[in-house]
């Protein structure tokens, strides 16, 4: 019965968490950061990392901007494991500023054994660019 309930609440689970060196941006500027898996109560296979870029609006609903990274594998992430995978984004010219309307936000998912997965979400604040006269 305590596993059915630990596999309900993914007590255990291996966790993923995307630390970016800056959570605000311009236009042209380039974010980079760092994905960190950590591996839960047990071994667990890793079949992917997934991060998106949405944005989200006023009223809770959102739009996926873009795809920024896929990575494939077939790992073992055993207990107390630490990976580490380097992150790289650029913001262009095809990104609005954030207002207090629109926000953005990279959704990270890990997928792991079974299709279960963790999530992670990490808000970016894109700054309007300074135009010199």
């Amino acid at each position: 019965m305590f596993n059915i309930f630990t596999t309900l609440l993914k007590a255990g689970s291996p966790t993923v968490d995307l630390k970016i060196n800056q959570p605000f941006a311009q236009i042209g500027e380039t974010i980079t950061g760092c994905f960190y898996l950590h591996g839960g109560r047990k071994t667990q296979k890793i079949k992917r990392l997934e991060c998106s870029l949405v944005k989200e609006y006023e009223d809770g609903s959102f739009d996926t901007v873009e795809e920024v990274t896929t990575i494939l594998m077939s790992k073992q992430l055993s207990e107390k494991e630490t990976l580490e995978f380097p992150f790289t984004f650029v913001i262009t010219d095809k990104f609005q500023p954030t207002t207090n309307n629109i926000t953005y936000r990279f959704h990270t998912n890990l997928v792991y054994s079974d299709n279960l997965s963790s999530k992670d979400h990490d808000e970016l604040v894109i700054l309007t660019s300074e135009v010199d006269d």
